[in-house]
């Protein structure tokens, strides 16, 4: 007995509810997705909907005998829970937790002793949390070394920022935090690029941050934590781009020049792109200072490291964060690096010294 022949209306119709169905599980799909980011922020304490606007007063210098400066410093690259070894880095540098707590520490202090000796009259302070406050067992290695798990080094970040940022307040009496989250905060193999900051350590940091100081009743305290994960804002007339430094739309290095290459190249496009008024792009990422004509590049708190002596065979730098100083007129006036390490002593030098080309030594 012959088949009956399936109607082709009867197969339109199959597909059509075939469609359905797929198209009703994505948007099952796409409810759970936002609902699990808003119950997140229900947890936290935060409204995702509130609109971020600068304290007014990074952008209206009072009226007095002295011109007010902002000082203006980078907080990147922490790598809480990271162990690095001193005997696996030839001696040069040693982080576990103890020296996170440590280096954090030294960052405060030496940052207001700058601030102190620069004797501005500032109105506050801009301390910009540029991602990677945490390893994260971003790679293979770093799950089987780091100290704790990025959980654990993520609640340990946030007490010391709290300790951190609190300390700022006392001597600056307002603090800006504008917020990127890095790449090795994230909780994804790859990096994806659609709700990035929601799978992100540094983002739950920020927002942990957020949620403190605001059950605390503080306003002088204030965090711009964006979704797009960059933060564009200005400092009297000056107009600044944050972010973390991994999404440059750039790849690579030079021989000759290291990463000054890529970091100028990506400049050039991230102001074509996106912020075409921003004067001075901030970043870490690179873990090395960098003080170049449109960007300023923070150095790391963690240090020099395996990878950087074995794979990369960078030079190495002493742990430092950098600061400078914003005026109303002028711009950036004073750089600092607030290095975190003490310097090795040296034999005793003049304050100046001339080559002696006869004797190829230097001479007072």
């Amino acid at each position: 007995m012959r088949k009956k022949p399936i109607d082709l209306r009867d197969r339109e119709i199959i597909r059509l509810r075939d469609e359905n169905k797929r198209l009703n599980r994505e948007i099952k799909t796409i409810h759970r997705s936002v609902l699990a980011e808003d119950e997140v922020r229900r947890i936290l304490g935060v409204l995702g909907t509130k609109r971020e606007k600068p304290p007014k007063w990074l952008v209206k210098p009072d009226s007095g005998p002295v011109t007010p400066e902002v000082p203006v410093t980078i907080w990147s690259d922490w790598h809480g829970g990271e162990m690095v070894s001193r005997a696996e880095t030839n001696g040069i540098n040693e982080f576990n937790l103890e020296v996170l707590r440590r280096r954090v520490h030294d960052l405060v202090e030496r940052t207001i002793r700058l601030a102190d000796r620069h004797k501005g009259n500032f109105p506050g302070v801009v301390v910009n949390l540029l991602g990677d406050l945490v390893s994260g067992g971003l790679h293979p290695e770093l799950a089987k070394t780091d100290e704790i798990e990025s959980i654990g080094a993520a609640l340990e970040v946030r007490d010391l920022l709290v300790w951190a940022l609190e300390e700022m307040e006392d001597r600056f009496g307002q603090v800006f935090c504008p917020c990127a989250s890095g790449n090795h905060g994230r909780n994804t193999v790859k990096p994806e690029f659609k709700r990035y900051v929601f799978k992100n350590f540094d983002w739950m940091i920020y927002q942990l941050l957020q949620r403190y100081f605001t059950e605390q009743g503080n306003d002088n305290i204030h965090f711009a934590i964006r979704p797009a994960n960059e933060v564009y804002y200005k400092v009297w007339n000056k107009g600044f781009l944050a972010m973390h430094g991994d999404m440059l739309g750039v790849k690579g290095g030079d021989g000759m020049i290291g990463s000054i290459g890529p970091i100028m190249r990506g400049e050039i496009k991230a102001h074509g792109a996106a912020w075409g008024e921003y004067d001075v792009l901030l970043m870490g990422h690179w873990h090395q200072p960098l003080w170049l004509p449109r960007v300023v590049v923070a150095n790391s708190l963690k240090g020099y490291d395996e990878y950087a002596k074995n794979k990369l065979r960078a030079p190495a730098t002493t742990p430092s964060q950098p600061l400078f100083f914003v005026h109303p007129r002028y711009g950036i006036t004073s750089r600092w690096e607030v290095y975190l390490e003490g310097a090795e002593k040296s034999r005793h030098v003049d304050w100046v010294s001339i080559f002696d080309d006869s004797t190829r030594s230097l001479a007072a």
